[in-house]
This record gives structure tokens, C-alpha cells and sequence, in this order.
């Protein structure tokens, strides 16, 4: 049932996704600007779809932003954002109340993608991303990379975690789940479409968002039921009482599944912007991008099985680290995201969101 409906998922999403796309003239053209990187007065290149290496002296000095100001706040994402926080309450009520796994899987799959709604409207107000892609293609790339995911990563995890065990399946994690997630947006870009620096910001994204909600979704069709292996014993997890089922999927929607879209934000991101400067495919920046959103991945799901033994210590630090993942990984996914700020809202945007 579940490779029935990742092929058409896929299907639907790989055709809309190709089918909506329209080329698009780079904006604003290429030319020379004030340099936002810097505080002295320099000009920058931008060459219509990110800024170059190349810069000139100049006569002005960049402007800059306010932290927190600007376009930083908007109803545009504040709103689905509190119509998530609405979701997961009342939805979290009616679940504790009647116990129905499909009430827990609504919840959460609506609540996951009203959150997805509002980090990716908070990008595309930071970027001006509606200038490049479309949010229906935003969609179209989610549903097809849902349907993948169904297709591979699933059937992946779950063949590894069968023939080699649990520490492997973790251990490879990494390279199974970032790979999936990847295979749309490449396809898309090979096939010549969303080949822009800034829509590859918006590819990256929608294809963690797909992974997103279909993860969060089948957690909540399993939690319930247990049947997992424990990190540390091996032996197989009861099922959970309702309102720990709850708790689990309120952390996985706001701290666990944000992880997916960063990672994969950032490796498109860094790939699109590097293929775009150099024209060559396999350089240190794109392998380094790959290689860190890969092995932080399998670091962080790994380090539920290297704590097992660990004194309250560890296991203290290893819950703050997990806490804080989602706001370190949001810090490097701007990082590299704003390397391809528009000029005219060079001044506009938070300063935060100012190259560097």
C-alpha cells in the first residue's frame, strides 16, 4: 500500500512540478552593487541569480538592516503558523479524549504542514523567493519527494534495520534519508527546471517538507501501536499511552522533523549557488555540504544508542544538544541562504539575513 501510494505521489507531484515550471528571467539583472558583505564602500557583482567573488572599489557602502526589523515579521507566516499551534491543541484534545489513531494522524499531519507553510513563507519574505518559483511548485516538489520517500527511504531503513541491525540502521541513516530527499530536486534540475540559486533555496525546502510530513505522519500510525526496537535493549517498545503519544509527536513537529527541511535546505542551497559559480559539478564546498548534512544526521540519530550507558551527565548534555540542533542548523542554513539576498532588499531584510 505504501510503494502504491509513493508512485502516485511521485507521479502527481513529478508532473505538476515539471508542468508548472516556466522560465523565468534572472532578477534583477546582473550588475554591479554596493557590496553587502562588508562595511566599507565597495561594490559586489551579482550576476543576476547570486553574488560572485568579484568586487571593485566603490562609492558607497552597503546598507544595512536592523536585527529583527523589517521584513522579518509578517502575517504571512505568523498566522499559519499560530493556525499549527490551534491545530495540534484542539486536534491534541479530541485524541485524548476518543483515542482514534486517525485523529493523532490528521493532527499531525496538518500540523506539520501548517508549520512547514510558515517557515517556507518566512524564507520567501527574507529572499523575495515568489520571484523565482511559485509556491504551488513549492507543493508539487513536497508531494513528489513524499512519494520517494515512500518509496526508497522507507523500504531502505527498514531492510538495513532487518539484515544488519540497529546501530547500522542508524548509523546509515544519514546517507539513506539526505539522498532521498535530494533525488527530486537533482531530477529537476537535470531536467533543466528550478535551476535558478534562489529556487534551489525553495527545492531544498519543499523536498524536506515532503520528508517532513510523511515521517510525522507514520509516527503517528505507529507510536500508538509500539512495535519499535528500544536504542539500548533491543527489545521491542510497548505501545505508548495517549498522551505520550502526544507529547512525542508535539517534539517531533516542533524540535525533530525542522531538521529534514534544514538539512536538506542547506545541501541544495550550497550545491545550486556552488554549480552556479563554477560551472563544475564536484567541488570542495558542494562535497563538504553533502558530507555535513549526511554525517550530522546520523550523528543525531545515533546518539540515542551511545547514551544508554552514559551517567546523568551525558544524557543531560545529549538532550540539550538535541534541543538546540534545530536552531544551530537554522544559523547555517541562513548562513548560506543569504549569500544569495537580493540587492533590493539589501537594507530591507533583518541584519541577520545580510551576507556575510
Amino acid at each position: 500500500m505504501s510503494t502504491a501510494l509513493g508512485l502516485v505521489l511521485l507521479l502527481v507531484g513529478g508532473v505538476a512540478a515539471l508542468g508548472w515550471a516556466r522560465r523565468r528571467s534572472d532578477v534583477p539583472p546582473a550588475d554591479w552593487h554596493p557590496d553587502p558583505f562588508v562595511t566599507l564602500p565597495r561594490e559586489r557583482y551579482w550576476d543576476g541569480q547570486t553574488w560572485t567573488t568579484a568586487t571593485r572599489a566603490g562609492p558607497t557602502r552597503a546598507r544595512r538592516g536592523r536585527r529583527f526589523r523589517g521584513r522579518f515579521w509578517s502575517l504571512r507566516w505568523v498566522v499559519p503558523a499560530l493556525a499549527a499551534v490551534a491545530v495540534v491543541v484542539v486536534g491534541g484534545a479530541i485524541w485524548l479524549r476518543t483515542h482514534p489513531i486517525a485523529v493523532l494522524v490528521a493532527l499531525s499531519a496538518v500540523g506539520m504542514a501548517l508549520v512547514c507553510l510558515a517557515f517556507y513563507r518566512f524564507v520567501e519574505r527574507q529572499l523575495d523567493l515568489a520571484e523565482v518559483i511559485g509556491l504551488r511548485e513549492v507543493v508539487a516538489i513536497a508531494v513528489a519527494t513524499a512519494g520517494v520517500v515512500l518509496i526508497v527511504a522507507l523500504r531502505l531503513n527498514d531492510a538495513i534495520l532487518t539484515h544488519f541491525g540497529l546501530t547500522v540502521a542508524l548509523g546509515t541513516v544519514g546517507l539513506v534519508e539526505e539522498g532521498t530527499k535530494l533525488l527530486v530536486p537533482l531530477a529537476l534540475y537535470a531536467l533543466g527546471r528550478y535551476r535558478n540559486a534562489r529556487a534551489g533555496v525553495a527545492a531544498g525546502l519543499a523536498a524536506g517538507f515532503g520528508f517532513a510530513v510523511t515521517e510525522t505522519s507514520r509516527y503517528a500510525m505507529t507510536l500508538p501501536l509500539g512495535g519499535a526496537p528500544d536504542p539500548c535493549t533491543g527489545a521491542t517498545l510497548t505501545a505508548l499511552a495517549p498522551d505520550e503519544a502526544l507529547v512525542g509527536q508535539v517534539v517531533r513537529i516542533a524540535l525533530v522533523s525542522p531538521l529534514h527541511w534544514l538539512w536538506t535546505g542547506i545541501a541544495v542551497t550550497v550545491i545550486w549557488r556552488q554549480w552556479r559559480l563554477s560551472g563544475v559539478r564536484l567541488t570542495g564546498p558542494v562535497l563538504a555540504a553533502v558530507v555535513f548534512v549526511m554525517a550530522t544526521h546520523s550523528l543525531i540519530d545515533s546518539s540515542s544508542v551511545w547514551t544508554c550507558d552514559a551517567p546523568p551527565a551525558g544524557v543531560l548534555l545529549k538532550i540539550a544538544a538535541s534541543w538546540l540542533s534545530p536552531f544551530v542548523l537554522y544559523l547555517v542554513f541562513r548562513f548560506v541562504a543569504r549569500r544569495s539576498l537580493p540587492p533590493q532588499l539589501v537594507g530591507f531584510v533583518s541584519r541577520g539575513w545580510h551576507p556575510r
